[in-house]
């Protein structure tokens, strides 16, 4: 009976032995990552006060927890701005303006692996019938930990111009979609033998920031955006600086199995 007790404790020792260090090993495989946060309060609280301003009502600007389609199902700002009565359909026409709302989101946000990131990703839904929303890229910055500012430089094919020449505005037409890749011009670099512009450092470097304290761990985006009629009839043009604030947060590190992540804290 003793015997088969003790053969019995040395084979759950070495089950739990070998579970150990299946677990650890499943650890070592496991990315470690962080959580970038939007500042949806302070994005929505400085559109409404820029609206107000230029005599719109504060609730034409709104921040969305969970998007619209076709955008991500992550945080985004909704503009409600009214349109002009003569550029709607005739049986339509009322004492009430028209309106059509247009949505600004800027990715990724969420969980995120520990790695940099190589680029911000601009995305525009435009469901209004007579507003033009344009992007002036020049006039749009980025800016890391302490608040310096770099200019928006957005992804094009080839990229062999200089750096210094104007970009070309995006342009969102009614019923149209833009998404789009950017990065700070700082991030380029020319390759030595081809001279051709490419990309040397990423956007935000994750690591490097994930390490610093929580008031350093912070970038930004501010997008400089004009609403306007495409026909400039009837309407005055609203500009609009859209600032999006992320900040990063280290998540915790957890065991693969919650028994061993109970035991390592013993």
């Amino acid at each position: 009976m003793e015997i088969d007790i003790l053969i019995l404790t040395v084979y759950f020792i070495c089950v739990g032995y070998v579970v150990y260090q299946m677990a650890l090993s499943i650890e070592e495989e496991l990315e470690d990552q962080v959580v970038l946060v939007p500042d949806g309060a302070s994005l929505e609280s400085s559109v409404r006060s820029q609206l107000v301003r230029q005599g719109f009502a504060e609730d034409a600007a709104e921040v969305l927890q969970a998007g619209v389609e076709p955008l991500g199902k992550s945080v985004s700002l909704r503009l409600v701005v009214p349109e002009p009565r003569s550029l709607a359909p005739p049986n339509q026409r009322s004492d009430e303006l028209q309106t059509g709302q247009i949505v600004v989101q800027v990715l990724p946000q969420g969980p995120h692996p520990l790695k940099p990131i190589q680029g911000l990703t601009v995305q525009v839904i435009n469901e209004s019938r007579a507003l033009q929303l344009t992007i002036d890229w020049d006039r749009s910055s980025i800016s890391r930990m302490t608040n310096e500012i770099r200019r928006v430089i957005r992804h094009t094919p080839g990229m062999r111009l200089d750096l210094a020449l104007p970009q070309v505005v995006s342009v969102v037409n009614p019923n149209q979609y833009l998404s789009t890749v950017v990065t700070s011009e700082d991030c380029f670099s020319r390759n030595a033998d081809t001279q051709v512009l490419q990309q040397a450092a990423p956007v935000v470097d994750v690591p490097k920031m994930a390490d610093l304290k929580a008031p350093l761990r912070t970038y930004a985006l501010d997008l400089v955006v004009q609403l306007k009629p495409f026909s400039d009839r009837g309407g005055r043009p609203v500009m609009l600086l859209l600032p999006f604030r992320f900040a990063i947060q280290p998540l915790p590190a957890k065991a693969a199995i919650p028994l061993v992540n109970w035991i390592l804290k013993r």
